[in-house]
């Protein structure tokens, strides 16, 4: 039997799941249920009611003066240009997103889709959810089955057994597959199976598995139970193609997502990208000197500065001394006083630091403060068998300058800029050729931009 503190404790969270989205709810205010009419075809396929509606709402958390015909335009464009990328960038995974998190894209999808709907129509939600025996979900349960230690052993063996991949094979995913967890009409052939909620984790749900998690196990069965509950009520209510384009626009956003990030669009220019990577590679120098000229003030560094120190063996010393030195003491005689280092005689002059060559740790430290400003104490990067000592530093003087035009640093940053902008320009092209190439055929009055 499950223990119903568990029991109590899942169907809590279930709810929680199924409430998460009322502040959405009251926020925009949601109109009467959306019609199964299709607004727009794209080469013949619909671009149903829902799948807007939806969308317009996710939309509207992002901005709050999205319009219904700005969000058609944007599924309109997504799909068409992800049928167009998906043939030129046969090589590129436009899925590696949800690949990197663990999960399975179609799950994610699944999950997304379901949580879209659950934003989107709550409340009628709840009250199918009340009519239920129980008023709960429990009520769409005919059965349940606890994972038997019988279970767990064939399936997995001995519970001390050396786990060198968090994975099941094929002839464990077969095992998984004959052992059911609950049954219920709104599963897809009735039951969930263990194999059901193995394949809806990502790496940190397999641990849990892996360690026969029976508590878990329930809770990711009645998650998925949720979800079907969820996608059950909105095909029953606008009809399943409706659904499944809701669920098709979902994953062309998340793509358009995908190929901007292979572009290297919304990211730093240091991010890895392929497509970036090789523009950059395809940059020119007289384009990479171009653009040092028109951007120089990008490539501003400090040139060289004049700076001081004071070395001490403890941080109680250097914090008493950065106290006195901040009060207005002078920073020399305090080095002449205080300081362990060598040119304590000289009042701890470090002279003229240059940037160029390679610079020494206190130097680049020197290099890293404003001038005028005494410096808090910095522990010294000494070995492990090295004495500590602490550091004060004070910069009088700061020259800037330029990186030089023919440095490798000029080179990489113009070079990753000037393929950021190709890029964006080879994506805009992109999407007005598909754009134009579709055939689109808007069904109701007022639908067009």
């Amino acid at each position: 039997m499950w223990n119903s503190r568990i029991a109590r404790a899942n169907k809590r969270c279930l709810h929680r799941l199924l409430c998460a989205a009322v502040g959405l709810l009251t926020a925009f205010g949601l109109a009467s249920v959306a019609s199964a009419s299709v607004l727009a075809k794209v080469d013949g396929q619909a671009v149903h009611q829902l799948t807007v509606d939806v969308m317009l709402q996710m939309a509207q958390q992002q901005d709050a003066g999205a319009t219904k015909a700005a969000v058609l335009e944007e599924i309109i464009s997504n799909r068409s240009l992800v049928r167009v990328a998906q043939k030129r960038f046969a090589n590129l995974d436009l899925q590696a997103g949800a690949k990197r998190v663990g999960f399975d894209p179609a799950v994610a999808a699944d999950d997304q889709l379901a949580a879209a709907l659950r934003s989107a129509y709550l409340q009628p939600l709840e009250a199918g959810l009340k009519v239920l025996p129980g008023a709960s979900l429990q009520g769409k349960v005919s059965a349940e089955y606890p994972v038997t230690e019988q279970d767990w052993k064939k399936l997995l063996g001995a519970d001390d057994k050396l786990i060198v991949e968090y994975r099941w094979n094929e002839a464990q995913l077969k095992t998984a597959q004959q052992i059911i967890v609950l049954r219920s009409s709104l599963a897809p052939g009735g039951v969930i199976t263990l194999a059901d909620v193995y394949q809806r984790q990502n790496v940190q749900g397999r641990v849990e598995l892996f360690a026969r998690n029976q508590a878990f196990v329930r809770q990711q069965a009645m998650l998925y139970l949720s979800q079907r509950y969820v996608q059950d009520w909105a095909e029953q209510r606008f009809g399943s193609a409706a659904v499944a384009d809701l669920r098709q626009a979902l994953q062309e956003q998340n793509q358009v997502r995908a190929l901007l990030a292979l572009h290297g669009i919304g990211a730093d220019i240091d991010a890895e990208s392929p497509v970036l990577n090789s523009l950059a590679k395809q940059v020119k120098a007289a384009e990479i000197q171009s653009y040092y000229r028109q951007h120089k003030e990008e490539f501003k560094r400090i040139a060289a500065i004049r700076a001081r120190h004071i070395r001490v063996a403890d941080q109680a010393t250097a914090e008493r001394i950065v106290q006195e030195a901040r009060r207005g003491q002078d920073f020399a005689a305090l080095a002449r006083q205080w300081s362990i280092a060598p040119d304590a005689a000289s009042g701890g002059d470090l002279g003229e630091i240059r940037h160029q060559g390679q610079l020494s740790w206190l130097q680049e430290l020197a290099m890293m403060q404003e001038p005028g400003q005494v410096s808090p104490p910095f522990r010294a990067a000494v070995g492990p068998h090295e004495p500590a000592y602490w550091e004060v530093i004070l910069v009088s003087q700061r020259q800037d300058g330029y990186q030089p035009a023919d440095s490798e640093s000029v080179r990489y940053l113009a070079s990753r800029a000037i393929a950021q902008e190709k890029a964006v320009q080879q994506i805009r092209q992109l999407q007005r050729s598909a754009r134009q190439a579709a055939k689109v055929e808007y069904l109701t009055p007022g639908s067009t931009t």
